[in-house]
């Protein structure tokens, strides 16, 4: 049976107890009004579920006591998205769907012909969107995600991938081609532009920083869409879509 879901902080466990305390204890009291005896999932970002029953319930904190610690068998290497900033109703739709796909980090960043800007107040709602995508699919670890950064600081960013693709609408390499070539031990960077391109230029330093250039076909996809495609065929590729456990 699987139990609600909470993720906390590590330093949240006391010995074989787990407090649950602001949003997540909000949503075990007030949302879904779980009381004493009612048994949780609770995710630490530590690669384990921790099957609680619930000792004490209120409105400031909640007490569970750990029943069974169960390891989850994840991904040893670490997939980074590095998205172009949209819209953010785009935005939110692809973190979602990226969070429930198993993306480990999530780099917003600025290029030359993206059409929405970063006004301070992206990651604490992306944060959130994050959260609930991982209660509802299933994940034991939260991705992370940064704030963001500039092309600059992408190209920076991309000395510690040793496999780095992007997805660009004018090129004509098979992302068969490429994608067959990646080492699923290897942390990858998935790097999708703006709704505004990539120019000619930021596609040559990307290339001259090591990232290997595909098409994701003939159809322009809106760029939360280039997100789910680019994920989901390195995933496949990976041998990521069968049952973990």
């Amino acid at each position: 049976m699987q139990y609600p879901r909470f993720f906390v902080p590590k330093n949240c466990r006391q010995d074989d107890k787990i407090i649950l305390t602001d949003s997540e204890n909000n949503h075990l009291f007030s949302v879904l009004r779980l009381k004493k005896g009612d048994r949780i999932d609770v995710c630490l970002n530590d690669g384990n579920i921790y099957e609680c029953e619930i000792e004490d319930a209120s409105k400031k904190q909640s007490t569970a006591h750990i029943l069974n610690i169960k390891p989850v068998k994840t991904r040893t290497n670490k997939i980074t998205l590095f998205i172009a900033l949209t819209k953010a109703e785009r935005m939110d739709w692809a973190v979602q769907k990226v969070t429930e796909l198993g993306i480990d980090k999530i780099i917003p960043f600025e290029s030359k012909f993206c059409t929405a800007k970063d006004k301070g107040n992206k990651i604490d709602r992306l944060n959130r969107i994050a959260l609930a995508a991982s209660k509802q699919s299933g994940r034991v670890n939260l991705p992370e995600i940064a704030e963001t950064i500039s092309f600059s600081q992408v190209l920076d960013g991309l000395q510690y991938y040793p496999q780095i693709v992007v997805a660009y609408e004018n090129d004509k390499t098979s992302a068969k081609q490429i994608l067959s070539s990646l080492d699923s031990t290897l942390d990858t960077a998935l790097i999708i532009g703006s709704e505004g391109r990539f120019s000619a230029d930021e596609i040559k330093e990307l290339i001259n920083n090591g990232a290997k250039v595909v098409s994701l076909g003939a159809n322009i996809l809106r760029a939360e869409t280039a997100c789910i495609a680019l994920l989901s065929a390195v995933l496949y590729q990976f041998d990521y879509w069968k049952k973990q456990n």
